[in-house]
């Protein structure tokens, strides 16, 4: 019952904080310069000046601005994201479905590989604590957390497409390579619940780089957070007593220190996603892998407002039930939470 009420507080506060969200979006979006209409038509908005009127009026934009607002939440209650006119005016709502499972596959892996590795070299560097192994893990991560995604991504571009020729230097699969049936949404995942092997062993390759990009930073944050806490709790009381009971080395680090050495790590999921979600929009743009990240950046261009205010709140949405999700886990792992 202790986590079932805090779940539901966390739940009524990011109810709050998406409200607030959508409300600072719409505002924005009347605060840039120029006219949304004549950014959605284009040279066509001196052409047609009857048409501008009449989409002025379908759009309430002569309406009081808190009247629009109405109008505007009434659309997003009814799943009416409005027409992406940087996409040929189809509806945001189809563009976001196309490239929005592009961005889940690439920081689903990115995510995987720096929990994994981040893991495992923080445990080791802890347990070999200002021995040679230990400086060249820090070596190795303070080098990862002083490299931004877009400078280790043309770093990767350069030296596995260039020079050694390995993998593929942009998109999402191979040109002749046909799409899987539509399943759950995720090609990666409709290719391989179809065996489509073929699709599949061409998108892991294109997924690698951008993937990567994005994990080295977070891996080097999980290495480093990792570390410094598994050294904090191996000097501990109960780890003493573990020893002296004749505990092997092996069950004290990962039966008893390990768990507790994750709380912060846990605490740290959240904020890796954030990184690896805003990250994508410069890590799909240099690899041209078509997720909703390159989305944002051809909406931005091409002053697509609705575009932009879609994807915005999408951004949003997923990284508040990320949070919800690691508020979650750390009052699993740490009960005390529950209580605050």
């Amino acid at each position: 019952m202790d986590l079932l009420n805090y779940l539901l507080r966390r739940l009524a506060l990011s109810a709050f904080v998406f409200l607030a969200v959508m409300t600072i979006t719409f505002a924005i979006s009347h605060l840039i310069p120029g006219n949304p209409i004549a950014a959605l038509l284009g040279p066509a908005a001196v052409e047609y000046p009857g048409l501008v009127v009449k989409l002025t009026q379908q759009y309430h934009l002569n309406d009081p601005i808190y009247v629009q607002y109405v109008y505007y939440l009434d659309n997003l209650a009814h799943g009416n994201l409005g027409y992406s006119s940087s996409k040929g005016f189809i509806p945001v709502s189809t563009v976001i479905a196309q490239t929005l499972p592009y961005t889940v596959q690439i920081v689903f892996f990115a995510f995987i590989f720096s929990i994994a590795f981040g893991i495992v070299f923080g445990v080791i560097a802890a347990k070999y604590s200002q021995k040679a192994a230990d400086t060249g893990i820090r070596s190795v991560y303070l080098a990862g957390i002083s490299s931004p995604s877009f400078f280790v991504a043309l770093i990767f571009l350069i030296a596995f497409t260039f020079f050694f020729r390995i993998l593929p230097s942009g998109g999402a699969v191979g040109p002749s390579i046909a799409p899987p049936n539509l399943i759950t949404g995720i090609p990666m995942l409709d290719a391989l619940l179809e065996l489509n092997f073929r699709y599949e062993q061409s998108a892991l390759a294109h997924v690698i780089l951008p993937s990567l990009s994005l994990a080295v930073g977070a891996t080097a944050i999980v290495i480093r957070v990792t570390r410094a806490s598994m050294l904090q709790i191996l000097t501990s009381n109960y780890v003493r007593t573990a020893r002296a009971k004749g505990l092997s080395e092996s069950t004290v680090l990962f039966k008893h220190a390990l768990r507790n050495g994750m709380i912060p790590v846990v605490t740290l999921l959240s904020l890796l996603f954030y990184g690896m979600m805003g990250s994508t929009l410069f890590v799909e743009n240099i690899f041209a892998y078509p997720g909703m990240g390159q989305y944002v950046i051809t909406a931005l261009t091409s002053n697509d407002y609705p575009g932009i205010m879609a994807t915005t709140l999408i951004f949003a949405a997923i990284i508040i039930t990320a949070n919800i999700v690691a508020d979650v886990l750390y009052a699993v792992v740490d009960p005390q939470v529950r209580l605050g």
